[in-house]
Order: structure tokens, then C-alpha cells, then sequence
């Protein structure tokens, strides 16, 4: 991917960036390399047992993520039949020749938002934020979760 914005500063030289020639400016622009890490772990809306996946709303990063990853795990509010997806198949975002496992995980996006199913707890956001600040406080935190909401506790 191209970047211009990096000239003048120390980032190319601390990360071994390389430049080229823009072949439609003529102009010299860094590139910086692809990304390929090992798993994606995306969360969607519905997933059939097979691991097409549907996201509905916008899909962020998903489809972007799902193809760059050697690996993909799908999380789902709900697990539906195939058939769903035979019925429909414009709308999987991710095939299930991509996803390696499938998980059934309702309200598996907590704290954040899986709209339009659920939005951001920004109350439990705001109680994890606080808690981070010190080791001892975040494992007392992690361990009362549990996964139930904030306002639930």
C-alpha cells in the first residue's frame, strides 16, 4: 500500500520501509508491506454450522480481515440453517471455505456494540477503562465479569 505522508519523519528508518515510484505521479512513496496474521476472530450477526457469515449493518474491517488472515474463527449471535444463506447468498460477507471454526457466542461483541442487536455498554466500557489503570484492579474486574452487563451486576 502506498503512504506519502511519511517523508520528513524517523518512521521509514525505525521500520525498514521501502520506497518506489508511484507508476501514475512519477513521484517516490513508501510502501509499506501486507499484512498477514495467523487468525481473524470476527464476530457477525448470524453464521450457519457450515461458517458462511452475515453482517448486518456495516462490516467495518470484516471482509478486509477475512481475507488476510490465514486463518478465521466466526463468532455469531445466532447460528441459522444453510439454507438461509442458499436463499439469500448476495449477503454472506464471508464464505465458509475461509472460516476454519464457528462458535456460537450470543452477545459476544459485549461491551461493544453488535448492531442492530445490541449497542456499546459504554458503562461497562467506562468500569473496564478504570479498572485497567492497575494489574490487581483489571484481574478483579475480569474475574466479576462473567460476561453479565454492568447495569446486570
Amino acid at each position: 500500500m502506498p503512504v506519502a505522508g511519511l517523508f520528513g519523519s524517523d518512521i521509514p528508518a525505525q521500520s525498514g520501509l521501502k520506497t518506489v515510484r508511484d507508476p501514475y505521479t512519477g513521484q517516490e512513496v513508501y510502501v509499506v508491506p501486507a499484512l498477514r496474521p495467523d487468525w481473524a476472530v470476527l464476530h457477525v450477526h448470524e453464521a450457519d454450522a457450515q461458517g458462511n457469515a452475515r453482517v448486518y449493518g456495516s462490516p467495518f474491517w470484516d471482509r478486509t480481515m477475512s481475507r488476510a488472515a490465514r486463518q478465521v474463527i466466526v463468532t455469531a449471535e445466532r447460528i441459522v440453517d444453510t439454507a438461509a444463506f442458499q436463499r439469500q447468498p448476495e449477503l454472506t460477507l464471508v464464505p465458509h471455505f475461509l472460516v476454519a471454526a464457528v462458535v456460537h457466542a450470543p452477545r459476544g461483541a459485549w461491551p461493544a456494540a453488535c448492531y442492530p442487536d445490541y449497542e456499546v455498554d459504554h458503562a461497562a466500557v467506562r468500569a473496564y477503562l478504570a479498572a485497567s489503570r492497575d494489574p490487581a484492579g483489571l484481574r478483579a474486574h475480569l474475574a466479576a465479569a462473567d460476561g453479565a452487563p454492568v447495569a446486570a451486576r
